[in-house]
């Protein structure tokens, strides 16, 4: 685990779907691992040892001390909170520059839609602490954009989608295929399936939290491994 939390990766291992072998390609030596809760058996199958497992611990059936010695066992019952938004607390404790969740979304369809609204409930604190969030799964990555411009970066042909679950006040897009200018959203915003026309796209919006959520072109590929 880095020591210099100037430049520390925090990953986040939950239980959900997850390509094997690209978790493990996408972590390396230097990162600080949490698992959560049941995401320790993720962590046993691709041999990946925790710095921290925390949660109720309620979906895992095997002595955590013997297979995993070396990991600090945060038992919190608390059920007043997820075991995602308990990892992300602690992550975001350990003051990263970063933080790659992994496997949050797959299986239940409740632990996938709850894990959403914890990013979405989270997102202005991990930004206020300047930390970047990106979330993975088999297809893509997921990113939370609080309001602002933002400069994204896309592979140009590559599919990419934009959704909120609230109010979205004057969204510009620029550099897609399909752009918007000073655009009121009053309900929530659904953007499935643009198409990046540039390599430097811009996104801008004054109220409201943005989820881009960007397809891999190959989703069996080891790549991309996340940008530090």
């Amino acid at each position: 685990m880095n020591s210099d939390s100037t430049e520390k990766i925090v990953v986040i291992i939950a239980n959900g779907d997850t390509l094997k072998q690209k978790l493990k390609n996408c972590i390396s030596e230097e990162d600080a691992i949490i698992a959560v809760d049941g995401g320790v058996i993720n962590c046993q199958i691709v041999n990946i040892i925790p710095d921290f497992i925390v949660g109720d611990l309620d979906s895992i059936r095997f002595d955590l001390k013997k297979y995993f010695p070396a990991a600090e066992i945060i038992h919190n019952p608390d059920q007043e909170t997820t075991d995602m938004e308990k990892a992300l607390n602690l992550a975001i404790s350990l003051h990263p520059k970063k933080i790659n969740v992994f496997s949050a979304f797959g299986k239940r369809t409740d632990h996938t839609i709850g894990n959403i609204l914890i990013f979405h409930k989270m997102i202005k604190l991990i930004l206020d602490k300047s930390i970047e969030l990106e979330i993975f799964d088999n297809f893509g990555k997921m990113r939370v954009l609080n309001s602002g411009t933002h400069e994204i970066k896309g592979e140009i042909g590559s599919t990419v989608s934009l959704f909120s679950i609230d109010p979205i006040q004057n969204l510009t897009l620029k550099g897609f295929r399909y752009n918007l200018k000073n655009q009121d959203f009053p309900n929530n915003f659904l953007g499935i399936s643009n198409v990046y026309e540039s390599e430097i796209c811009e996104i801008n919006f004054d109220s409201g939290i943005l989820f881009l959520y960007d397809v891999f072109s190959d989703p069996n590929s080891d790549k991309p491994k996340p940008k530090n």
